[in-house]
């Protein structure tokens, strides 16, 4: 695990003993932050300019000065994945909007692939009664607001689901979309644009499978066909189970599996250069 400090007169390589990026994004001052993983030997990264964009637009709305511009910051970027070689990378961007609010955090590890278990069988996925309190920002207070939940991870659970008035809206580091009567559904409201996301819809549009903005009510589980979960470091992941609910014959549906084909085929078209 690498971690960077980015100011306006120094990069400063930081040392924490700690597991993993929440961990030590908690322990970091709050602010904006974004996380992906690399392609094409750390040179590429899918909707690169959307993840500066999610922490750039709003430092900018509000007045601040980031002490990189896009274009030094991507330089800066490739220099410090060199050091993760030979390794595709993980990192996680943050733009302090506390403390000095326009320093930014870089955290890098190499890249650890889900297991092909995960997508030929795919997962269940438990459900909150929360949500994110302003879901187009992506905060990292909603790491520490959401710790309790966060502990029912692992194991069974691989992830779990926001919602908001009894409709599933996203999962906490994920979005998440269903299957109905041969139509993609996905919440059109009160949920982050996800990079992934916006990718897949991409795909789905080219395929001339419908996409449809609804978010899905509880009571509605049993009536879906296949449901899926996306994100920038794990790509399209198959749903079987939501809770107790098994989706269709719990098995990995066949819509799923041509938008993960098709997901995966375009990678490296869609992929944008780092520099």
């Amino acid at each position: 695990m690498l971690v960077y400090k980015i100011s306006r007169s120094s990069i400063e390589q930081l040392h924490f003993d700690l597991p993993d990026f929440d961990s030590i994004t908690m322990e970091l001052p709050s602010g904006l932050y974004t996380t992906f993983r690399t392609y094409a030997e750390r040179t590429k990264v899918i909707g690169l300019r959307a993840h500066l964009d999610r922490l750039y637009l709003p430092a900018i709305a509000k007045g601040i000065a980031v002490v990189q511009n896009q274009a030094l910051f991507r330089e800066t970027l490739t220099d410090m994945l060199k050091s993760l070689q030979p390794h595709e990378a993980r990192a996680r961007l943050i733009l302090d909007m506390s403390k000095e609010p326009d320093e930014i955090y870089v955290l890098l590890q190499a890249l650890q692939a889900l297991p092909q278990k995960v997508y030929r069988d795919g997962v269940r996925v438990g459900i909150s009664r929360g949500r994110r309190k302003k879901p187009l920002l992506k905060q990292t207070t909603f790491i520490a607001e959401s710790a309790s939940e966060r502990k029912r991870l692992g194991g069974e659970i691989f992830e779990i689901l926001l919602t908001h008035n009894g409709r599933i809206l996203e999962g906490m580091t994920s979005n998440f979309f269903y299957v109905r009567d041969g139509e993609l559904y996905t919440a059109g409201r009160g949920v982050l644009p996800g990079v992934t996301r916006g990718t897949v819809i991409t795909v789905a549009r080219q395929a001339a499978i419908r996409v449809r903005y609804k978010a899905l009510s509880l009571p509605e589980i049993p009536e879906i066909d296949e449901a899926f979960i996306t994100s920038s470091s794990r790509g399209v992941v198959p749903v079987v189970q939501i809770a107790d609910q098994l989706i269709g014959n719990g098995k990995v549906g066949e819509a799923t599996k041509q938008l993960m084909d098709l997901f995966e085929r375009k990678i490296f078209d869609m992929a944008e250069s780092i520099l």
